[in-house]
């Protein structure tokens, strides 16, 4: 996510791993490791803060964290023509990155892949 410059919250980061788990062995996994050290939990299988924490400890050189950042209440001082070209450019970059979309030869056109 970091290389799209898309933050996840703290929940959010909870919800895509209980989703990435959901009907795997890793969940049953979890599940084993909860109750093997009677972890009060209100649902067996599912991750919370802790492995949050954890989870920015062992990859603390891999990810930034920091806080929120404000941004201008006025639309128009940060819509530019420079900031929306350079959303695109990444976005654009993100998605022939992913193969969903593939560069053609014209200027500013991208093809979607089907």
């Amino acid at each position: 996510m970091g290389k799209i410059r898309q933050p996840l919250s703290v929940k959010e980061g909870i919800e895509l791993m209980n989703s990435l788990i959901v009907g795997t062995n890793m969940q049953k996994n979890v599940v084993n490791f909860q109750m093997e050290r009677n972890l009060c939990s209100d649902e067996y299988g599912r991750v919370g803060k802790g492995w949050w924490r954890g989870f920015l400890r062992r990859n603390g050189h891999r990810i930034v964290t920091q806080r929120g950042e404000k941004f201008a209440v006025h639309r128009s001082d940060w819509t530019t023509f420079d900031n929306i070209k350079q959303m695109y450019d990444v976005i654009y970059d993100e998605m022939v990155d992913a193969k969903i979309a593939e560069k053609i030869d014209s200027p500013g056109v991208l093809s979607l892949c089907r």
